[in-house]
């Protein structure tokens, strides 16, 4: 478990989560307000 303190593998995990995190909120937005996707494409 020694791996999961190392620097590089921090920096790592924090940008898929931030990833994650990222597509999590994107895919409520257009869940909860369809009409955004209009908004935006046009």
């Amino acid at each position: 478990m020694s791996f999961l303190f190392h620097h590089r593998t921090r920096r790592i995990m924090k940008v898929i989560w931030s990833v994650i995190a990222v597509l999590i909120i994107i895919s409520m937005a257009l869940f909860f307000a369809p009409g955004v996707i209009d908004l935006v494409l046009f």
